[in-house]
């Protein structure tokens, strides 16, 4: 049986049985047969769908690029120099290094080729340790700058802290960009020779290179809905015409347009195997010297309140946002996702910056007078930690709106707050892992996550999960001294609800000890009780972060073993915060 070697343009298995058919010298191995080395192609998407074939071959552009090495001792040949492949329909096994109507023999030869003359045909060498494969796709891109693939830098060259050099560039702006895909790299190792990655179809890992990234709102304000949301643009810029808005600091926090990514690849080598970063392919960005903004738009708000979502005394129409983090109201419209997804392409930021959303809007009230109160100036934070994009990842970051916001109803001479606002931020639906937070929109805002994709569909966590809790962006946090965590539990048809306002007014009038109880009108008990297990922390471990990579951070964790409504408590000298935490099964 012929064996042939197949060099994947993505997601494809390691198929082929093993033989002792080899080409070079090798101790106790007879040489036989050359074994032609071709190509496969399948391609992963953003889209979270695996494509193969034709349907690969479009998304790619019909054309892939690799440079491939082999490593024998201490010397590196290089086997492909820079070399094309192509996609020519129904052309699989006509020749010996095409199988699958991926072709590179014979292929016009890449501008970046600086060895090869032209392109050959390609054999195992079993007298090599190792193979390295290196490759990406401009995709349907054009006006894409792209420098010669250099498999000794794909480490990166590190200078003064920063990424100056890698495996390869791609430069361009973000439009462009969004159709090129990168792959991890992929290592074949000779030995054992017994299960030999020599002679096996090899499994690339294309991902797109850009991120998506969208944002929704909803609110639990008791007694009152809201309508009329506006956002800025900075922090004293409104858009009138209502399209949402999150913005930087300004400096050198930039959204960027255009710029140059480096390519490359900082956990390699047999004895990194196990790692969960294990040949991935990283980006450092540089950006251009012009292209870059301060504020990024998604569009107008999907509004609705009819059918489930109606509250009584409402008035019909597009008007509200949703209750629900699963029935939250997003921004903008992608009219050829379906259902629509909302997102937004941009160019991915792996350093990360923080999120700024500020938004004015109108509470009405729910007790049919449609009394209304205007909410100026609320606005919440997102941590640098969560605002590091990713290429093949999919953000969304939800914002709640509670009765604890730091917004104003009188801007010139009240004090910020209903007394206050609370907002969430997730980010959700990653395709290479998933990432969820929770952000308070309050002075000072803190920020919840757990692992997984859970706030979406469960409405907030599920118990025996570990939850992060992070003030702003990064206030140290010391159990019994700044941070405290409880439970709260409220008897059946008690007048009031658990919310941030209700537990604080328990700790405040309930006692002089845990349990705090306070009786309601209709003698109904809320009670808040201390709570064991919350740790500080200046790291989410590599196992809980969503990238698999350690997130070094400042914070605090617990883990709940028992579903039910947690309160986490914030002091700062002599003012007290609060996070409601529900807990699901």
């Amino acid at each position: 049986m012929k064996k042939f070697f197949y060099l994947a343009a993505a997601v494809v298995t390691l198929a082929a049985c093993t033989s002792d058919e080899f080409v070079g010298n090798d101790p106790g191995q007879n040489a036989k047969q050359g074994k032609a080395i071709s190509f496969n192609s399948s391609s992963y998407a953003t889209t979270r769908a695996d494509f193969t074939g034709s349907s690969a071959a479009s998304l790619l552009g019909n054309n892939f690029v690799v440079e491939g090495v082999k490593v024998t001792g201490s010397t590196t040949d290089v086997v492909y120099d820079n070399y094309n492949v192509n996609w020519v329909a129904n052309t699989a096994n006509k020749t010996l290094s095409n199988t699958s109507d991926w072709e590179y023999v014979g292929q016009t030869i890449n501008a970046n080729a600086t060895l090869a003359k032209a392109q050959t045909i390609k054999y195992w060498d079993y007298s090599a340790d190792q193979y390295d494969f290196i490759a990406y796709s401009l995709g349907t891109s054009s006006g894409l700058t792209v420098s010669a693939i250099d498999a000794s830098k794909k480490n990166g060259v590190i200078t003064s802290g920063k990424v100056t050099d890698g495996a390869y560039t791609i430069q361009g702006n973000a439009a462009q960009l969004a159709k090129a895909y990168i792959a991890d790299m992929v290592t074949a190792y000779r030995d054992p020779i017994a299960t030999t990655d020599f002679n096996k179809v090899v499994q690339f890992k294309f991902r797109s290179l850009s991120a998506k990234v969208r944002i929704a709102l909803y609110e639990t304000i008791p007694g009152y809905s809201v309508k009329d949301v506006k956002f800025y643009t900075d922090a004293s810029h409104v858009d009138a015409s209502g399209k949402a808005h999150l913005f930087t600091g300004g400096g050198t926090d930039v959204f960027n347009k255009e710029g140059k990514y480096i390519v490359y690849y900082p956990t390699t080598g047999s004895a990194n195997k196990a790692d969960p970063d294990y040949n991935k392919a990283h980006v450092a960005f540089e950006a251009a010297t012009s292209g870059t903004e301060t504020s990024k738009e998604f569009g107008t708000l999907d509004l609705t309140n009819t059918g489930a979502n109606k509250e009584s005394y409402e008035a019909e129409g597009k008007v509200y946002l949703g209750r629900k983090s699963n029935e939250a109201t997003f921004a903008g419209e992608n009219p050829a996702a379906t259902p629509t997804n909302y997102y937004t392409l941009v160019i991915p930021n792996e350093t990360g910056a923080q999120l700024n959303l500020k938004v004015d809007y109108t509470l009405v009230s729910l007790d049919g007078n449609a009394e209304t109160i205007k909410v100026t100036g609320a606005q919440a934070q997102v941590p640098a930690v969560y605002g590091s994009w990713k290429p093949g990842y999919a953000y969304t970051y939800l914002f709640k709106i509670s009765w604890d916001t730091n917004g104003y109803t009188n801007p010139s001479a009240g004090p910020a707050g209903l007394y206050p606002i609370t907002f969430n931020a997730v980010v959700v639906d990653a395709e290479d892992g998933a990432q969820e937070t929770i952000t308070t929109v309050s002075t000072p805002s803190i920020t919840t996550f757990s692992k997984g994709k859970v706030v979406t569909a469960n409405d907030e966590y599920k118990k025996d999960a570990n939850i992060y809790v992070v003030v702003d962006d990064g206030t140290a946090l010391t159990v019994g001294t700044n941070a405290n965590l409880y439970t709260v539990t409220i008897e059946a048809g008690a007048a009031q609800e658990i919310n941030e306002g209700s537990v604080a007014n328990a700790i405040k009038k309930g006692g002089s000890a845990s349990p705090y109880e306070v009786t309601d009108a209709k003698g109904k008990k809320l009670t808040v009780t201390s709570a064991s297990g919350l740790t500080a922390f200046t790291e989410i471990p590599a196992a809980d972060a969503p990238s698999g990579t350690a997130l070094t951070v400042n914070g605090a964790f617990f883990k709940p073993t028992a579903a039910g409504t947690y309160a986490f408590e914030y002091i700062n000298g002599t003012e007290k915060h609060y996070k409601i935490i529900k807990v699901v099964e």
